[in-house]
C-alpha cells in the first residue's frame, strides 16, 4: 500500500522535473545571493580573526604620537599620565634604500628596536631569521623581501642624511603596524618601491643625532582609559618638542585601510545578496501562481480524496523548499571555492601570519533562513488561496473570462496591424497581471545585467580621471626637510625633466565642531598645470577645498569656516572659510593655494616637495642623479602607482562583478526561456485551436513569439530603471575613503542590457520553435 505521503512526493518529483529548466533558474538566482553571501562574510571573518589574533599577540598599540625629537626622561612622565597602561619611546626615520639588481627608487621606513630590552608594543613576528645584534644588521618586512627575492645575510644600502649604508638582512618580519604596508603618500602597496626596516636603537640614534632622545611614542591603554583626554595631554605635552599630534589606532593608516576594507565586505554581504534573493523571491511568485492556476482542479481532487489543507499547503511549498535546497547546496559549494581564492588574494594585500579560510556559522545559519524565507515569501500567497477554495468550485470548469470593450481594445481595433498583431496586443490587454509580472521578471534580469557591467566603465572612468585628468605629473618627489623655490632649480636642471612644479603637504587636524580629522593639507600653484581638481577649473587662491567624501564626514558646506590645526614644524590654529568642494573619486584630502597656505603658515615659497615632468627615455639617468642628492627624501613614479591600483581593482571589484555579470547573463536568458515556456504552456489550447482554422505554423509562432517579443522590448526600458537604481544604491554603499567609484550609467551599457535581453530572446526563440512544432493539436484541444 502506497502511502500518501509517497504519493505527494511522487507528484512532487514528477512536476520538478517536468518544470525542471524555470526551477533550475530560479536555483542559480538563490544559489548566487547565497555565493555572494558566504564569500564575502568569509572573508570580513577571515581577515577580522587575523586581524584579532596577531594585534592581541604582537601588542598592536592603542595610540601614537610623532615629534621632531623629545629627551627620554619625559616618557616617565608619560607611563604615569592616567589610563596608560604602557609607553615605549622609539625612533623612525624615512630614507631611501638600494637594492642590488634593482634600479627604480626605492622609500622605506627605519623603525628603531630596543638594544638592552626587548619590544613592549607592535612587538614583531619574525618569519625567518634573529634581531638585530649591531648596528649593522637589519630586519625587513616580509613583503619587501619577498619582492626582492632577498635572503638572509643579504646586503642592502640605506640612504640616511646623505649617507650611504651598508646594512645585513638578519631577519624577516611582519609587524601588526604594517598589516597594509604602503608609503606615506601611496594608496595601493608596492613592495618593490617601498619596504619596512627595524635597525637597532643606537644605529638610528647615531644617524639622526637622537642620543638620549626619541621622535616616535607607543600607547597601550588601560580599561576604560579617555583616550580624548589622554591624547589632549599628550600634545600638550610634546607641543614644544615638534609634536604632530597624538592620534590613536582608527586613524593609524595600515589599520585605517583593513578597517575600510572591512565596511565594504560587510556592505557588500548584505546589498548584493539582498538583489538577488529577493529577485528569486519575485520569481518563486511568478512560478507558483502560474503552476497553481493549472491545478485547480488537482487540488480539488486532492481535498475532495481528504488530504487535509495544510498537507497541501507543505506539498506545494515542497516547490520551492526543493529549488531553494539546490540553490543553497550550489551556492555553499562554489563560495567554498571561491572564498577561499578571494582569502588567497587578500593575502597578497593584507600581510598576516595566518589568514586562514573562516567560515562565519552565523552567516551559514542566516543564509539557510533567509534563502528558505525568500522561497516562502515567494509561494506562500498563491498556495494559502488556492486551498481556500472549496472542492466543489474548484472542481468545475474556470468561468470564461469577461472581456469588454475598453478603450485599449478600441484604440487596437483601429489600428493598421494584421490579425496576429491584433491577437497579440489583445491577450497582453486582456490579462494585465500576467503580462506585467513577465514584463517584470525580464526587466528584472536586464537590470541585473545593466548592473553586473556597470562597474567595468565606472573604475576605468574614476582611474582614468585620476591618472590623466587630474594627476598628469611623472614624479612625485619630497624633500627630506621644507625648502624655498630654488630648490625647483635644481630639479629642472636634471637630466630628462622637462617641467617642474613645487608643492607642499601640511599635517593638519580640521575641526567642525565636535567632530575632528586628521589628514593633511596639500597645496600647489592655482595655476597648476600638472594638478587639476575634480570638477574645478582651478585651485581657488584663498580658502580651503575639501573633497566631497571628507565635507559629508565633517557635515560641512561651502561658505562654512573650517578650524585648522597645524600639526607639523610649526603649531597653530587658523579659522579658515570652506570655498569649494570637489568630488574627486579616490582618497580623501583637503587643498589649498600655495602662496595662501604659506601666508597662513607665516612662511614665504616653502616647499616640500616636486612634480616632474620627464622625457621616459631619460628615466634611469634621473633616478641615478635624483638618488645622489641628500636633500631628497624619496621619490615615486606614478604611473606605476597607477598600475598597482588598476591591478587591485582586477584583482577585487572588478572580478566579482565579472562573475556577477556572467550570472547576471545567464539569468536573462533563463527568464526570457521561461516566460516562452510558460506562454507556450498556457496558450497550448488556444494556439492549436488556430491551427485548426487554418492558421499556418509561421501564423502561430508570430502570435506566440510575437508576444515574448513585445514583452522583452517593453522591460527593457524597465530593465534600464531597476540597473540604474541597483548601480546607483551601490555607488553609494561603496563610498569609501580609500575610492568612491563614479556613478557612471552610459549609452553604451543601456545598448549592452538591451542587446543582452534580445539576445537571450533570439535564442528562446530558437529553442521553443521545435517545441511549437511538437504540439498534439488534439490533446491540446481536449485539455480544458
Amino acid at each position: 500500500m502506497v502511502s500518501a505521503q509517497a504519493t505527494l512526493l511522487a507528484k512532487l518529483l514528477r512536476e520538478v522535473w517536468h518544470a525542471r529548466a524555470q526551477l533550475f533558474a530560479i536555483a542559480v538566482v538563490v544559489s548566487v545571493g547565497v555565493m555572494v553571501l558566504m564569500i564575502m562574510t568569509t572573508a570580513k571573518q577571515s581577515l577580522t580573526n587575523a586581524q584579532q589574533s596577531f594585534y592581541i599577540e604582537h601588542r598592536f598599540a592603542d595610540v601614537f604620537l610623532e615629534l621632531t625629537r623629545a629627551p627620554r626622561n619625559l616618557l616617565t612622565q608619560v607611563q604615569e599620565m592616567p589610563g596608560v597602561a604602557v609607553a615605549e619611546a622609539r625612533i623612525r626615520s624615512a630614507a631611501r634604500v638600494e637594492v642590488s639588481g634593482f634600479a627604480d627608487p626605492i622609500q622605506a621606513q627605519l623603525v628603531s628596536l630596543p638594544e638592552q630590552q626587548t619590544q613592549l608594543l607592535n612587538t614583531l613576528h619574525l618569519e625567518r631569521g634573529m634581531l638585530p645584534t649591531s648596528s649593522r644588521q637589519v630586519v625587513v618586512a616580509q613583503p619587501f623581501a619577498e619582492a626582492h627575492e632577498l635572503q638572509l645575510y643579504d646586503s642592502i644600502t640605506a640612504i640616511l642624511n646623505g649617507r650611504r649604508t651598508e646594512l645585513e638582512i638578519v631577519g624577516v618580519a611582519i609587524s601588526p603596524e604594517y598589516i597594509y604596508q604602503i608609503g606615506p603618500a601611496d594608496i595601493m602597496p608596492d613592495y618593490q618601491r617601498y619596504g619596512v626596516l627595524w635597525l637597532r636603537e643606537d644605529a638610528l640614534a647615531a644617524a639622526l643625532d637622537m642620543d638620549g632622545a626619541f621622535n616616535s611614542l607607543l600607547i597601550q591603554l588601560e580599561a576604560q582609559a579617555d583616550s580624548p583626554t589622554l591624547k589632549l595631554r599628550l600634545d600638550q605635552l610634546f607641543e614644544n618638542y615638534g609634536g604632530r599630534g597624538a592620534y590613536s589606532r582608527e586613524e593609524q593608516i595600515s589599520h585605517r585601510f583593513l578597517s575600510e576594507e572591512l565596511k565594504q565586505l560587510g556592505t557588500n554581504a548584505v546589498f548584493l545578496p539582498l538583489v538577488f534573493l529577493g529577485t528569486s523571491a519575485f520569481l518563486f511568485n511568478i512560478f507558483m501562481q502560474r503552476q497553481i492556476h493549472t491545478q485547480q482542479q488537482i487540488i480539488a481532487i486532492m481535498k475532495a480524496f481528504g488530504y487535509r489543507p495544510v498537507t497541501i499547503f507543505l506539498h506545494y511549498l515542497g516547490f520551492s523548499s526543493l529549488v531553494v535546497l539546490v540553490g543553497l547546496i550550489l551556492g555553499l559549494l562554489l563560495s567554498h571555492w571561491l572564498a577561499a581564492a578571494m582569502v588567497e588574494l587578500y593575502s597578497l594585500y593584507f600581510s598576516f601570519t595566518d589568514l586562514n579560510v573562516d567560515t562565519n556559522w552565523r552567516s551559514l545559519a542566516i543564509a539557510v533562513v533567509v534563502t528558505f524565507a525568500a522561497g516562502f515569501v515567494g509561494t506562500w500567497r498563491a498556495i494559502y488561496k488556492a486551498i481556500q477554495v472549496p472542492p466543489a468550485q474548484a472542481m468545475r470548469p474556470a468561468n470564461p473570462p469577461n472581456f469588454h470593450q475598453s478603450r485599449i481594445n478600441h484604440f487596437i481595433a483601429t489600428m493598421k496591424l494584421n490579425q496576429a498583431w491584433r491577437i497579440i496586443l489583445r491577450n497582453l490587454v486582456r490579462h494585465p497581471l500576467r503580462s506585467t509580472l513577465s514584463i517584470t521578471g525580464v526587466a528584472l534580469a536586464g537590470g541585473l545585467l545593466l548592473f553586473g557591467s556597470y562597474q567595468f566603465q565606472a573604475i576605468s572612468t574614476m582611474l582614468d580621471r585620476n591618472y590623466r585628468v587630474e594627476q598628469q605629473m611623472d614624479v612625485i618627489v619630497h624633500f627630506s626637510k621644507v625648502t624655498d623655490a630654488q630648490a625647483l632649480a635644481s630639479l629642472a636642471a636634471l637630466p630628462g625633466v622637462n617641467y617642474v612644479e613645487g608643492m607642499r603637504s601640511v599635517p593638519v587636524r580640521l575641526h567642525s565642531g565636535p567632530m575632528v580629522y586628521s589628514t593633511s593639507v596639500s597645496a600647489f600653484d592655482p595655476n597648476s598645470k600638472l594638478r587639476q581638481l575634480a570638477s574645478m577649473r582651478s585651485l581657488p587662491e584663498a580658502g580651503l577645498v575639501l573633497t566631497d567624501h571628507l565635507a559629508k564626514q565633517l557635515m560641512l558646506d561651502v561658505d562654512q569656516q573650517v578650524r585648522i590645526e597645524f600639526i607639523g614644524e610649526r603649531r597653530m590654529t587658523q579659522e579658515v572659510p570652506l570655498v569649494a568642494i570637489t568630488n574627486e573619486a579616490i582618497g580623501v584630502g583637503a587643498y589649498m593655494a600655495l602662496p595662501e597656505l604659506n601666508r597662513v603658515l607665516l612662511e614665504s615659497q616653502a616647499l616640500s616637495g616636486a612634480w616632474l615632468l620627464i622625457d621616459e627615455r631619460y628615466k634611469e639617468e634621473l633616478y641615478t642623479q635624483l638618488n645622489e642628492m641628500p636633500q631628497i627624501a624619496g621619490y615615486s613614479h606614478i604611473r606605476e602607482a597607477e598600475e598597482k591600483l588598476r591591478n587591485y581593482m582586477d584583482d577585487t571589484v572588478l572580478t566579482a562583478m565579472s562573475i556577477i555579470f556572467v550570472l547576471a547573463g545567464s539569468l536573462t536568458f533563463a527568464m526570457v526561456y521561461n516566460n516562452a515556456r510558460i506562454a507556450l504552456a498556457e496558450r497550448e489550447r488556444e494556439l492549436a485551436t488556430l491551427r485548426v482554422l487554418g492558421y499556418s505554423y509561421t501564423e502561430v509562432a508570430i502570435i506566440l513569439f510575437g508576444e515574448l517579443l513585445l514583452v522583452v522590448l517593453v522591460a527593457i526600458p524597465l530593465g534600464w530603471l531597476i540597473g540604474f537604481l541597483f548601480a546607483a544604491g551601490m555607488t553609494e554603499l561603496m563610498s569609501s575613503e580609500l575610492f568612491r567609484i563614479p556613478f557612471v550609467v552610459s549609452r553604451q551599457l543601456f545598448g549592452l542590457s538591451a542587446l543582452g535581453v534580445l539576445t537571450a530572446a533570439a535564442i528562446a526563440v530558437i529553442l521553443m520553435l521545435r517545441r511549437l512544432q511538437r504540439i498534439d493539436l488534439v490533446a491540446a484541444l481536449k485539455a480544458e
